[in-house]
């Protein structure tokens, strides 16, 4: 337990920095007069990275444990970005940001399987909303840092460092370390997840037994990792070009991010009294009323509003659908489904901030919460099909 919650304290820094950076990114390429289409797909290619990881790292977590997993996936991430002062390119930038998304699988592998694999199924719930929680308080903390230096200047990528090493530390320092042989997650990892290299067959296993015991989780988590790309890379460029000053962009995600921290727990309690598929249901409705007002709603307060509510239910997709899927997974295959639903979550988080920049091009600055009302309307289509 005690190894848990340095795990947790590391991960709340990680994504506090990572946020920072995420929004960074795109306030750096706007004040370079870059397009929109130009931030999605430097943006997308952070999920790129996803992909590549959850195709293999899964197994290789099991084998090391989660503590020199976090460890070295951390200072991986740390290294790449220190690249962005040095490059002025988003060739380059499209590069470290698919290194940055390899990273930080490895981190989210570890911590949701540790999760995961501490608590009953009637708990699940609560549980991954707790984690969610510490992901969006560090989330929100991360946008509220924007304010403290000039956007793409020397200080906020050093605080992004800073914030990547420092997240090191209570992983290394608190709770005893397992060895590799008695490590609790490779233990719990199928046989065939730790001898065998065949990447491609452990993807496969791992999408035959999510299709298995939970159909609608592939497409719903696809729904969930589209929603979620396109607010992170595209929700700054929709502000200003709907007229919100660079200086009151990072309060605004600020603000409406402490949705996702405050959403979590009642809408994991919801799901472990209501069901998980009359949640999932429940959340894309409402998300798709908030993302329609969205299109048209220009005035500050009533954009801020929206989006806080649009936040707070759309953020909570994808805890809601892992905790389905666990509900009904084999405690043995919990290492490989982590990785496997990360994977399926990092697909519609590439394609997510490209698409929604297309919408944007086409339709102006609302095209990208036309986007979101379509993805939501599906998913809550899916939540009440017979055979999801």
């Amino acid at each position: 337990m005690r190894a848990l919650i340095g795990l947790l304290g590391g991960y709340t820094i990680l994504v506090c920095g990572n946020s920072l950076l995420t929004t960074l990114i795109s306030l750096r390429m706007l004040h370079d007069e870059r397009t929109a289409l130009d931030v999605g797909l430097v943006q997308s290619c952070y999920y790129v990275g996803f992909i590549v990881g959850a195709l293999g790292l899964g197994p290789m977590v099991g084998r090391i444990g989660p503590q020199r997993a976090f460890i070295g996936f951390g200072a991986l991430a740390a290294l790449a970005a220190l690249g962005y002062l040095s490059f002025d390119s988003p060739d380059v930038w499209a590069v470290l940001r698919l290194i940055t998304g390899f990273s930080m699988v490895g981190v989210f592998t570890s911590i949701e399987s540790g999760v995961n694999g501490a608590v009953p199924n009637e708990r699940r719930g609560r549980a991954f909303a707790f984690y969610l929680v510490l992901t969006y308080l560090g989330v929100s903390a991360g946008q509220f840092l924007l304010g403290l230096g000039t956007p793409g200047g020397m200080f906020e990528h050093a605080l992004v460092n800073g914030l990547f090493v420092a997240a090191l530390i209570p992983v290394a320092l608190i709770g005893e370390w397992q060895s590799v042989d008695a490590a609790p997650l490779a233990a719990k990892a199928p046989p065939s997840a730790l001898a065998t290299p065949k990447r491609p067959t452990l993807l496969l296993d791992g999408l035959r037994e999510l299709h298995r015991v939970a159909p609608r989780s592939v497409p719903a988590c696809i729904a969930a990792g589209l929603l979620s790309s396109a607010f992170y890379a595209l929700t700054p460029v929709y502000l200003a070009r709907i007229g919100y000053p660079a200086s009151d962009i990072s309060h605004a995600m600020g603000v409406v991010l402490i949705g996702a921290l405050l959403s979590q727990w009642p809408v994991g309690r919801l799901s472990d009294r209501l069901g998980r598929r009359a949640t999932l249901g429940v959340v894309a409705i409402v998300s798709a009323c908030a993302a329609a007002a969205l299109v048209v709603v220009r005035a500050p307060v009533l954009v801020d509003t929206l989006l806080f509510v649009y936040v707070a239910l759309t953020f909570t997709l994808y805890g809601v659908i892992v905790s389905d899927v666990n509900d009904r997974v084999d405690q043995a295959r919990r290492v490989q489904t982590s990785a496997t639903l990360l994977l399926v979550f990092s697909l519609g988080g590439a394609a997510g901030p490209t698409l929604a920049s297309l919408f944007m091009r086409l339709l102006g600055a609302g095209g990208l919460y036309v986007f979101a009302l379509t993805v939501a309307l599906g998913l809550a289509a899916l939540s009440r099909a017979r055979s999801a």
